[in-house]
């Protein structure tokens, strides 16, 4: 390749990773593109499967995450380099504690006992000085007032794409962004994955999306349409309260100690009301002009081009407030060169171009002619590219070295098992001969030589449902599933 990448975007939440091979080097073995993107620093990569939602209200899967994690900051992340996956901060100036208080909302101290606390308070202090992507949501007109907001049937019928609208604005992120997100979960009509999860922690969650859900089946019938704008700021959620320009707070009902984590996710990411306003009006959903298709954040990325069926492109968006490139990481971390780039701005590239690529030969073999500047490696494919030494050491074949091609390996975070029938009379319930039973079957079942066989040897056979990385996973004899080994 003609550039080299010295380092990832920023690290989403937790996710699955694979043996990856990484395509750098000075002088460029192959280049399929343009010479005019030569010089440019520019990631090429793919997806392979069509993202359904870009709005972080809806969207739950990795390969959603791809895109909207460069877009959308969330208050909190996790460190790029330590494990366990260590929470930092993101959006917010520092992670939240909880504050613990009674029935009668009095502090009770950090030893409170579980059974004392009836509510447990998160206040959130987020970066000053944060601003949105240029978008044509804050476009203003001569007059201070939205140009975009009132648009016309024809204005609407003449906008093919966002860039359509010529003129763009940007604001500063505030709390009150915040808190319209944590409201647009509770919204029935946006249909958030996790609305049910926080409908049981978040004071007032569940009612207020009762009583915006019923505000908003009338505004249905008397405006005649599917999805109306709906003002969110008109109506207040009991448990979230904006304190001033740059703090919010969230009451949960008892402890919940792993709201914290759901901070990290792009579902509570801030979101300008100007951006509902704008993609809200009537005709821009049967146009595809709509906050699935274009997300509208303040990260170091925002999405210029989105044609799902060949290719999709973030470039850097010139408002970022800007990040660093952690200092500290995990032991063999320096040796690896991971710290190379320590201090250093983020991001580390300008643009990139992720190509729709279904299936993983046609893939492999586009990544060897330089369209690709990382790869997983497949079963189909482990054999040209890896070797094993004489100490069963794995590395890159010879003729992938000579490419400049490097191999990177890493634990993912997921874990595949083989599960019992629990209802089943013969293996399932809870009497002693069918516990004994399953742990036999457990016993016998040689899962080194599954990983051996249908894996390449690539795996670690797991002692329990906590893979290495994770919090709460234990090293050496302590991880060892005693009544297996």
């Amino acid at each position: 390749m003609d550039f080299k990448l010295r380092g990832l975007i920023r690290l989403c939440p937790p996710a699955a990773l694979i043996l990856l091979l990484s395509g750098c080097g000075g002088g460029g073995w192959n280049n399929p593109y343009p010479a005019s993107e030569r010089e440019s620093n520019v990631l090429y990569s793919s997806f392979s499967e069509r993202p359904k939602h870009l709005d972080p209200v809806r969207s739950y899967s990795a390969n959603e995450y791809a895109f909207i994690a460069q877009v959308y900051e969330p208050p909190l992340q996790y460190h790029f380099l330590k494990r366990p996956y260590d929470l930092i901060p993101l959006a917010a100036e520092a992670v939240p504690e909880a504050i613990y208080l009674d029935a009668a909302g009095q502090p009770l101290g950090e030893h409170a006992r579980d059974a004392e606390i009836v509510f447990s308070e998160y206040q959130v202090r987020i970066r000053p000085g944060m601003r949105y992507q240029p978008h044509p949501a804050f476009a203003l007109d001569d007059r201070g007032g939205y140009r975009y907001h009132a648009l016309t049937p024809e204005q609407v019928r003449g906008a093919n794409t966002l860039t359509d609208f010529s003129a763009t604005g940007s604001r500063e992120v505030t709390a009150e962004d915040f808190v319209h997100q944590i409201k647009r979960l509770a919204a029935p009509w946006l249909h958030s994955p996790i609305a049910g999860v926080m409908g049981e922690y978040i004071v007032g969650f569940n009612e207020f999306g009762e009583r915006v859900g019923g505000a908003h089946e009338a505004r249905k019938a008397s405006s005649g349409r599917e999805q109306p704008y709906f003002d969110l700021r008109d109506h207040a959620l009991e448990g979230v309260e904006v304190i001033d320009r740059h703090r919010f707070r969230v009451r949960l009902k008892g402890k919940y100690p792993q709201f914290v984590y759901w901070l990290a996710m792009p579902f509570f990411a801030p979101m300008p009301w100007e951006a509902e306003a704008f993609y809200g009006q009537p005709g821009m959903e049967q146009r595809n002009i709509t906050l699935n298709w274009y997300p509208l954040g303040s990260g170091p990325f925002m999405l210029t081009e989105n044609n799902p069926n060949l290719r999709m492109v973030l470039a850097r968006n010139p408002n970022y407030h800007g990040e660093r490139y952690p200092a500290e990481g995990e032991a063999g971390d320096r040796a690896a060169g991971l710290l190379e780039d320590a201090g250093a701005a983020l991001p580390f590239i300008d643009r990139a171009v992720y190509s729709l690529e279904k299936e993983s030969i046609p893939y492999w073999n586009k990544f060897l002619q330089g369209y690709y500047d990382t790869s997983g490696v497949s079963s189909d494919s482990f054999d040209q590219a890896v070797r094993f030494s004489e100490q069963g050491e794995l590395g890159l074949a010879e003729a992938l070295e000579a490419k400049g091609i490097r191999l990177q390996e890493a634990v993912t975070t997921s874990i595949y098992y083989m599960g019992f029938n629990m209802g089943d009379p013969v293996v399932g319930g809870d009497a002693e001969r069918a516990r004994l039973l399953r742990r036999a079957i457990s016993i016998a079942v040689d899962f080194e030589e599954y990983i051996s066989i249908f894996n390449n040897g690539r795996g670690i056979a797991a002692q329990g449902p906590l893979p290495p990385g994770i919090f709460g996973s234990h090293e050496g004899d302590a991880a060892i599933n005693p009544y297996i080994y």
